[in-house]
């Protein structure tokens, strides 16, 4: 079956440099020009789990046919790089991230559905476009150990700006996993009445923490950077281990230039 009778859209274009576009290539201002059908309306709901830093579970932020086709997107583009990062200070260190990952093409319809999407959710936050949309792959025990999105050095662009991570969004593509949960480390834990399908706490020494389940469609959001754009520290989080099953999940990140 194609994919113009599958999902009702435009035939794909073909993939440019992830590099180029991933900081330079893409601007927040972009105009989608495409049928409302499309996109169709966001339903989703939000639920503020962290005032400072903010961060903000959705609920809903993609339809199932959105995941479904970014998905076989992602797969059918057959660029999947496997990733299994080393300690930069320490040889014999256990890999931090084990995982695949490709970069989408911005000019793919339902893409630009999702920056839309995105650009209003930010609403008024001050940020300067979006990287290349980013899909992951984690197989059964694959795992991307604690980090920051933000750079510590943030590079400079021709331009002679320097420019970070201003936010992350981490948006679920499914497959159903076991496990593969994203865990906050710093933030204050879920309360008792939070939903236990989508929340868990850790136990850690501080009592801080918790933990998001990969539920498919559903995404987080947080903020990277401070006011003076430096790196929170508090937004470290990580990808918990695949039990079982694989787990797909995209990267929507905003930068910021200064």
């Amino acid at each position: 079956m194609s994919k113009w009778i599958q999902y009702a859209l435009v035939p794909l274009t073909a993939l440019t440099n992830p590099f180029q576009l991933m900081w330079e290539g893409w601007s927040s201002s972009h105009q989608v020009d495409m049928p409302n059908m499309l996109c169709g309306p966001s339903n989703y709901t939000t639920e503020i789990v962290s005032l400072d830093p903010l961060a903000i579970y959705i609920n809903g932020f993609m339809s199932s046919w959105e995941v479904a086709y970014l998905r076989d997107l992602a797969e059918s583009q057959e660029t999947f790089m496997h990733h299994e990062d080393k300690h930069p200070d320490d040889k014999n260190y256990a890999s931090r991230r084990i995982a695949s990952s490709c970069y989408l093409t911005m000019d793919d319809p339902v893409v630009q559905c999702i920056i839309q999407r995105s650009t209003d959710f930010v609403g008024f936050i001050n940020h300067d476009g979006f990287e290349q949309l980013q899909v992951v792959k984690y197989r059964e025990n694959e795992r991307h150990d604690p980090h920051h999105d933000w750079f510590a050095s943030p590079p400079k662009m021709a331009s002679g700006l320097t420019c970070n991570r201003a936010a992350s969004f981490f948006a679920y593509l499914g497959d159903d996993p076991e496990g593969g949960e994203t865990c906050f480390h710093h933030l204050y834990p879920a309360p008792q009445d939070a939903d236990p399908a989508k929340f868990s706490n850790i136990n850690s020494d501080d009592g801080l923490g918790f933990a998001t389940k990969p539920i498919t469609g559903n995404a987080m959001f947080w903020m990277n950077l401070h006011a003076n754009n430096t790196g929170d520290l508090r937004v470290q989080h990580s990808a918990l281990p695949i039990r079982s099953g694989t787990k797909y999940g995209m990267n929507i990140l905003l930068k910021r230039c200064f």
